[in-house]
This record gives C-alpha cells, structure tokens and sequence, in this order.
C-alpha cells in the first residue's frame, strides 16, 4: 500500500468505524510508515520477537505494544521486553502463541499464560491463537488473556498464508 492508502485504512478504522488501527510491520522500512502516520499501536509478530534493530526502532515511538512469542524461549523474550520497554513505560500485551498452523487444542500453550503473569508482572498477556474454532481462546479469557488475536478469512479457499487455517464466519 502506499502512505496514502495506509492513511485512508486507519482513518476508516478511526473515524467511521470507532475502533483502534493497528499494524504488524515486517521491515524497518514498514515501521517509519506506520510512524509518519501516527500509529501508536504496533502488533509485533513472533518472527520478529528476535531482531533487535527492529525492536529498538519500534520502541522509540509505539505506545501499545502487542508482542507475539511463537517460536521465542524465555531469554528471549526477556530480551525483547527489556529493549521494548528501554525508551518511557509502554502499555506491553504479551500473547502466548503456539506457532503451528492449524495448533491442536492440547499445544496451545494456555499453562504458559499463567508464566507470563507471575514472570512478568508489568505487562498484559494476551492469547494468539492459531486453533481451529473458539474454544481455546474462550479458555484463554477465563485465565486472564486481556486480548485475543484470531485470524479471520472470508474463505479457507482464498490466496493468502493464514486463509487456509483462519476462521470462516
């Protein structure tokens, strides 16, 4: 999308629709975007959890932070939140995910939820759930998840890496 065409996305979700932008930048370039048009929500994807520059960068200007941990070990995780956290306090969702696509119930890491609450107590834990249907992330709720990311698609059939494994209406 060009600047103009991200800009007409957040002031639709804004303005019309009253409900918070948010974006998931997948390069440094793609962070100073989101920058120049005033986004202060970034949602950081677990591939990202790991790249430092990337971290530092982000960590300059977001306000609300929703950092995805699929993949990441404990020392890293330390890591991101110590560098996110580096410039003023942020508002940090921290969500559980389990990176298999579609995750079977019994690997959803919901336990690690309660890890994340007792280990790092100046954040939010969150849920990214990558199940099929809405079981696991009304479980997450019931042990404390403030957010829930799911992937939604028009068609399981439709172009797309997460529109085979997303929930249909």
């Amino acid at each position: 999308f060009t600047k103009n065409q991200w800009l007409e996305l957040k002031n639709f979700c804004e303005k019309d629709l009253k409900i918070d932008f948010l974006s998931s930048p997948f390069s440094l370039k793609a962070i100073d975007l989101l920058k120049d048009i005033g986004l202060k929500r970034i949602k950081i994807p677990s591939g990202e959890l790991t790249n430092i520059p990337y971290l530092e960068k982000i960590s300059k200007f977001a306000k609300i932070i929703y950092l995805s941990t699929g993949m990441s070990n404990l020392t890293e995780i330390d890591l991101a939140l110590n560098i996110l956290n580096s410039k003023n306090k942020k508002k940090i969702f921290l969500l559980q995910c389990t990176s298999e696509y579609p995750c079977p119930p019994e690997k959803s890491g919901l336990n690690v939820m309660k890890l994340f609450k007792q280990k790092y107590p100046f954040v939010d834990v969150g849920f990214s759930d990558h199940t099929k249907g809405v079981s696991i992330p009304y479980a997450a709720v019931t042990l404390g998840a403030k957010v829930i990311e799911k992937h939604f698609t028009l068609s399981n059939l439709m172009y797309g890496s997460d529109a085979k494994n997303a929930a249909e209406p």
